[in-house]
Parts: structure tokens; sequence; C-alpha cells
């Protein structure tokens, strides 16, 4: 088209076709362990899409979720993006077992750059929903990677190891949660009672879980001697007298649990008390 030509059409209003956009995309990374190095220079976390071929949940999330404009721009502001084929590679089976994804999919996990989980979401998530998902997973990585920060400049931090713990704790990372609550217990002498009366009930929890009942017996009543304290200790007893059941001590956990009952009525463990003593006597 000559120059006159285009000034005329131009002149009379002729429509110009608008200049092509740039197909916005989440940028996944393909491999994993690239993706634990590029979340840690960066600072940010991960969301990790556990995917296979023959999984038509995870195909939709492609089509829906991850194509939200919404979800594209805080997926690739905020986060370092990665798919692990669960029926890929070597290293991908490996990574999927070591987050415990199996068959049952699509699985989305959010992870701190240390590769630690903040949480996971098991299914198919919308687009309107998977933006708040996003947001909550932001929020939830602030404050883990404060405390992995703060870990990494003193070890001995005890505050970032309890609160680090408690979080893997509530995740269901056990071993992990059990080291980091030990180490906290143990540089602990300057944190407050409370703090304290956590990191070893929540040890003496694990401790029952892996049967090691004297252990948690000795976790529980040192946690009970650190001081009186109306909400917490009806629970630190109520972990005793399951202790004392779990290891073959029934009528020390039952005058334990009657304790809970006589002395805090208004607890809610008190109830939890008085359901377990009915379950111990029909046994009986």
């Amino acid at each position: 088209m000559s120059s006159p030509l285009a000034l005329a059409l131009l002149l009379a209003g002729a429509p110009l076709e608008p200049p092509a956009q740039p197909l916005l995309a989440i940028k996944w990374e393909k491999k994993f362990d690239e993706a634990i190095k590029k979340a840690q220079r960066a600072g940010k976390p991960l969301v990790v899409d556990f995917w296979a071929e023959w999984c038509g949940w995870c195909h939709r999330l492609d089509r829906t979720t991850y194509a939200d404009p919404a979800v594209i721009r805080r997926a690739q502001d905020g986060f370092i993006a990665a798919k692990v084929n669960v029926e890929g590679s070597r290293r991908e089976l490996e990574v999927a077992a070591r987050y415990r994804v199996g068959a049952r999919l699509p699985v989305i996990l959010f992870l701190s750059p240390r590769g630690r989980q903040l949480f996971r979401v098991d299914g198919y998530q919308g687009p309107g929903q998977f933006p708040r998902t996003l947001e909550i997973a932001r929020q939830v990585a602030n404050r883990v990677i404060a405390w992995e920060v703060a870990l990494e400049a003193n070890p001995d931090d005890a505050g970032a190891a309890l609160r680090l713990g408690r979080h893997l704790y509530e995740q269901e990372y056990y071993d992990d949660a059990q080291a980091l609550l030990r180490r906290a217990v143990e540089h602990d002498s300057g944190a407050s009672v409370g703090e304290r009366r956590e990191g070893r009930m929540l040890l003496a929890i694990l401790a029952h879980l892996t049967r090691d009942f004297d252990e948690a017996e000795r976790l529980v009543k040192e946690a009970l001697l650190l001081g009186p304290d109306a909400d917490e200790r009806p629970r630190l007893l109520f972990v005793l007298g399951r202790t004392y059941v779990s290891s073959g001590r029934q009528e020390e956990g039952v005058a334990t649990f009657e304790v809970i009952v006589q002395q805090f009525p208004q607890s809610p463990m008190a109830q939890k008390a008085k359901e377990t003593l009915t379950s111990l006597r029909r046994r009986q």
C-alpha cells in the first residue's frame, strides 16, 4: 500500500489492526533441582504441580486455572513454578516420593526455598479460588522463610527452631519437626515459659507416636514442672494419661484422666478425658 493511500485511509477513519499482544503463560521449570536453585537465589517460594499424562484434572488445571491472567500474574510475581511428572524421570519419582505424592492427582505443593512444605492442595482448584490460595501461600512463605533465615544465621535460635518445628509438625513431617524441636529445647533457657512448655509437649507427642513412652513421660513431666498454666496443664496431663495407657500402665492413666475431669471441668480436655475413661472402662 502506497503512503498516500495509507494516509487517505487513516484520515477517512479506516480501522487499523491492534498490535499483537504477547501470550501470557506461567513459566514452568521442568527440572525440580533447578527450580530449587532459582528459588534460593530469588528468595521466593515454589509452587510445584505434580501431574501425569493420564490425569484429566491435571490437564484441566493447565487449560483453566493456570491460564487465568490473575493466576499467571501472581505465580510469576511471587513464586518459582515447577512441574513434576509422577511417572517421569527417576529424579521426578524421587521428588514425588519425598513429598508423599501418590496416584491421587493432581497435587499442588507450596515449598520454601529450602524445600520445606508450606502446605499442599489435593485435587483440582479453579481459577476463581486459586489466586486466594497463592496469596495464602505467600503469607505462610514469608513466615517460614524468616525462620529459615534466622536459623541459618544462628543455628541455636530456639524461637525460630520451635516455630519451624511446629509448622512441620502441623504439616505431618514428623522427623524434620522432631529434629528442629529438639534443637529448640536444647537452647531454650532464655525463652518464655510458654515456648519451653510447648516444645516439650510437641516432642512428647512425637515420642508417643514412635512408642518411646519413657521419653514421652519424661518430657511431659518436665513441661509440667515449668509452672502452672490453666490452659496448657490439662492438655499436658491428657498426653501423659495417653502415654500411661499406651505403655500398659492403665491404672495410672485412669487416675490422670480423672484429675483432668475433677480439677479442670471447664477445659475442652475434660470432655476428651471423660470419653477416654468411658472407653477404657468398657474394655475392663
